[in-house]
């Protein structure tokens, strides 16, 4: 999408007569937006920009629609036992809103920059990034937050968007297309009406969260901890400690000299923070991993002076390839031991183990996928080709 120019909408407004004030309002609000963000001046606009219907997006933020906007999924977490909080709820936007949530994403967010510390949904950073910065710490603690995305409500999406300069209205239209109400125990708040007067024109004032599984959750979700990010990082260097945070990961680490106590001071502290910010920790992932014992941070080893694979990544990994290349044991019924549909399917899948392996170790992950290639040739079947 190109810098938006005031010249060609002037022109091109009072070619069709739209009165002087109200094209120099427009411009003079754009003059107020994000330098790197386009100007969105009504819901009809932003149906122009994304090529969504107007009254597809009217009856969404109205929540007005016959059929919801999402269709949710309901998956158990790993190792979730019978906890009350063992299913997580992926929703899936229907064609209309994910296509608006995108150019949402591509056109608005990703010109923002979130905390440095918040190393998830950013092309220029990752896992190897995050586990980078905590090797050869003497001590590791490691926190979760329990229902990240729906933790995030309404109300801070919006003064998000209002913080790049959106008018009051259009903030709370953009909010809407980036939120979804649960089927029960929504929060109903005067929010709207004291922001936006008694002239909104929509009436349901239902508190909306971010739904998991919207394109613009991810980032939505890191410019709103910016923060509380600004302000778990400056604890961590009063404290002499590195934070870093990736989506509901959180990891204080440190190579000064320490002690069981001090931690527990220091998650309480991290926890007064969070909860004041609305925020809960999953006690159950609470985790203190002292001197001596292995550290890993987000699925990575981080004892030596750089991340690397674990001993069970690489035997996983190893496993499916003696199993495919085994002389008396059928490819795919190992496959279909396995619970994958098809042989092409586990193929696919270690494919991207060993993908992955060569970011963190290249040469470990060139070897593997070798091997997995003389297999692939033998078998006839399709495979990856690795850098």
């Amino acid at each position: 999408m190109k810098r938006w120019s005031p010249q060609p909408y002037l022109k091109a407004g009072r070619a069709a007569g739209i009165p002087e004030d109200v094209l120099q309002n427009a411009v003079k609000i754009a003059d107020e937006m994000h330098d790197d963000c386009p100007p969105v001046f009504s819901l009809k606009h932003l149906a122009n920009l994304t090529g969504v219907p107007y009254p597809f997006l009217h009856r969404t933020i109205g929540r007005t629609y016959q059929t919801e906007a999402y269709t949710v999924f309901r998956l158990q977490k790993a190792n979730a036992g019978h906890s009350p909080d063992r299913f997580r709820y992926i929703c899936a936007p229907s064609p209309e809103l994910l296509r608006a949530q995108r150019w949402i994403n591509k056109h608005i967010l990703s010109n923002l920059t979130p905390h440095h510390a918040s190393y998830a949904y950013d092309e220029r950073n990752g896992v190897l990034e995050a586990a980078s910065v905590h090797c050869q710490a003497t001590w590791l603690i490691k926190l979760d937050l329990t229902n990240f995305f729906e933790s995030i409500l309404e109300p801070q999406v919006f003064k998000l968007f209002r913080s790049i300069g959106y008018q009051p209205l259009v903030a709370f239209e953009l909010s809407r297309l980036c939120t979804r109400t649960r089927v029960s125990g929504n929060p109903d708040s005067k929010f709207w009406r004291g922001e936006l007067s008694a002239n909104l024109p929509y009436k349901d004032s239902r508190i909306g969260h971010l739904p998991q599984g919207a394109a613009t959750s991810p980032k939505i979700a890191n410019l709103v901890m910016r923060s509380l990010d600004e302000q778990l990082y400056d604890f961590a260097s009063r404290n002499e400690l590195i934070y870093t945070r990736y989506a509901d990961d959180l990891i204080f680490s440190s190579r000064q000299p320490f002690d069981r106590a001090i931690a527990s001071n220091h998650i309480q502290a991290v926890n007064q923070v969070l909860r004041a910010a609305g925020y809960w920790l999953n006690r159950a992932k609470t985790k203190v991993v002292t001197p001596g014992t292995r550290k890993v941070v987000l699925g990575l080893l981080v004892d030596g002076p750089v991340p690397r694979l674990t001993k069970a990544y690489k035997k996983y990994v190893s496993d499916h390839l003696y199993y495919l290349s085994h002389p008396e044991i059928s490819a795919e019924a190992h496959a279909a031991r396995k619970g994958f549909n098809s042989l092409q399917g586990l193929i696919n899948h270690v494919s991207g183990k060993i993908a992955y392996g060569i970011s963190i170790e290249p040469r470990w992950g060139a070897e593997h996928g070798q091997k997995l290639k003389q297999i692939c040739d033998r078998l006839l079947v399709d495979h990856v080709v690795f850098p």
